[in-house]
């Protein structure tokens, strides 16, 4: 049975700030827009200051963490804050947290949530500061970790009430914890250490407010419902419409974090966005590196198997490109080709190799995960030509597709980077493969789109105008690269963000 904690990958959408009664009291601001009254700085020696009713963290090189305490502690309350951060700095919102003369010479500890603007995407999680480190990351909620917006003010909730906290990134539900190891404390807002960097970097603050709910434990927003549909996974009357064609092989199709759409047109070395709100598709990259599959990370960053360049490469929110992996164990690779994230920071992705193979190095056609740090291991060398790769909305799961066995396996993902009990999933191979909330993963085969539940049964078949190569799942919408086109047609289900 799944986790309860993991239905918060498939939620309704809710308005986050409603409440289940009336909430007693009213919204006070912790912060005057002014000064820092009612604050009193620990830790480090980083440098709060107040600039146009913002409160500016930034950071001095060779301090440990710096926090900006309330002179009053909290114990059940809802605090919103607003923050923007530095991409390359992650900080975080501390509550319940203190500093005490006889634990570890007056370290500030406690409940921390977190500011994470890497590619993991954590922001929202729960991280026990000075104590036991992560209590709820968020490496199996893909929707909380793209709720989080890069270079931009993003929004927090945070419900501190009895043994449970649970927190909202933009009203997107996140953390979910039930712990009673510190009932009370001070909130403050961290600016993280950076050791020897010498770099100026950033955070702000602003509209901090709380609701003091004082000893009662009854007021909280209501937990929301599992997503569920019943019916036809179709909308009634939808067909497949042309987006934009004259291509020579479309693949690789990815959502970036402001809703457009990119794939890759390998053969024509380019990789192309499509904006669903103008249907506008033009070049974003070009050459590409006969980029294939593509994938965007939380921070905004766009993953791409770079198959003509044998290489898996990031590019981030500023347009730099660099490259997290080309050869392993000293050997070139062979032919990149699909990728996918894991929720902990790290890659998996295919490497198979299709036409001339003269120059290849590697003699096996694998899967290789690449962790945060750049590690690089190869997870699964078994396979006859492995091609697209997924994993299950909550991340418990890897599907692997294998068109050279014509075979999709599905395995466990029990660590980063440690996945087991291979099996098969759907009797047949795949380009590219998409999911949905539901846990319906869609493959691409022999001229059709087919969706298969979570237990392998086919639940649907979609016959595009030309042979597809790659899909993806957009909100309903249900986008399929197609030889020279790329196509839509409008589903009823939702795919995982």
């Amino acid at each position: 049975m799944m986790n309860p904690r993991l239905l918060s990958c498939f939620l309704l959408p809710f308005l986050a700030t409603a409440l289940t009664a009336a909430e007693p009291g009213e919204w006070v601001d912790l912060f005057n827009g002014k000064n820092l009254d009612g604050w009193t700085q620990r830790g480090g020696v980083a440098k709060y200051t107040v600039e146009d009713g913002v409160i500016v963290g930034t950071t001095v090189p060779k301090t440990p963490n710096s926090f900006l305490c309330t002179d009053k502690n909290y114990a059940n309350f809802i605090l919103e804050v607003e923050y923007k951060v530095d991409p390359t700095l992650n900080c975080g919102v501390q509550i319940r947290s203190n500093s005490l003369p006889d634990y570890k010479n007056g370290q500030v500890h406690g409940y921390q949530v977190e500011i994470d603007p890497s590619d993991r995407g954590w922001s929202g999680g729960i991280y026990d500061e000075g104590r036991r480190g992560w209590l709820d990351d968020l490496s199996d909620n893909p929707a909380a970790r793209h709720a989080f917006k890069q270079n931009d003010w993003n929004h927090y909730r945070i419900e501190a009430i009895g043994d449970r906290i649970r927190t909202f990134v933009n009203g997107v539900p996140a953390a979910d914890l039930k712990d009673d190891m510190t009932a009370t404390g001070f909130i403050a807002l961290q600016v993280h250490g950076i050791g020897n960097r010498e770099e100026t970097l950033k955070v702000l603050y602003r509209n901090v407010r709380i609701q003091d709910l004082g000893e009662t434990t009854g007021y909280r927003t209501p937990d929301p419902a599992p997503y569920t549909h019943e019916g036809p996974l179709v909308k009634e009357g939808a067909a497949f419409r042309k987006l934009a064609g004259d291509f020579k092989f479309t693949e690789g199709p990815a959502l970036s974090p402001d809703g457009k759409i990119y794939f890759s047109d390998i053969p024509n070395e380019r990789i192309h966005l499509h904006d669903p709100a103008t249907g506008a598709t033009t070049v974003y990259r070009e050459p590409s590196g006969k980029a294939n599959g593509l994938f965007f990370t939380p921070a905004g960053s766009l993953i791409a198997c770079e198959g003509g360049a044998r290489r898996l490469t990031r590019t981030d929110f500023a347009g730099q490109v660099t490259t997290l992996a080309e050869s392993f164990e000293g050997k070139k690779l062979n032919s990149p080709n699909d990728v996918v994230p894991d929720g902990h920071g790290g890659f998996y992705f295919s490497d198979p190799r299709y036409g001339n193979s003269d120059d290849r190095e590697i003699d096996v056609e694998a899967v290789y995960y690449i962790d945060k740090g750049g590690k690089l291991t190869q997870v699964a060398a078994d396979l006859a030509k492995p091609n697209g790769v997924i994993t299950s909305p909550d991340g418990s799961i890897l599907y692997i597709a294998d068109p050279g066995a014509e075979t999709i396996f599905a395995y466990d993902i029990e660590g980063p980077g440690k996945i087991a009990n291979k099996r098969e999933f759907a009797p047949v191979g795949s380009d590219g493969m998409t999911a949905d909330k539901l846990g319906n993963v869609y493959v691409t085969w022999k001229g059709d789109v087919i969706a298969f539940s979570p237990a392998g049964k086919e639940v649907l078949r979609l016959t595009p105008p030309e042979g597809p190569a790659n899909c993806l799942l957009a909100g309903k919408t249900l986008y399929v690269t197609a030889r020279t086109g790329f196509y839509a047609i409008d589903l009823e289900v939702e795919g995982v963000r």
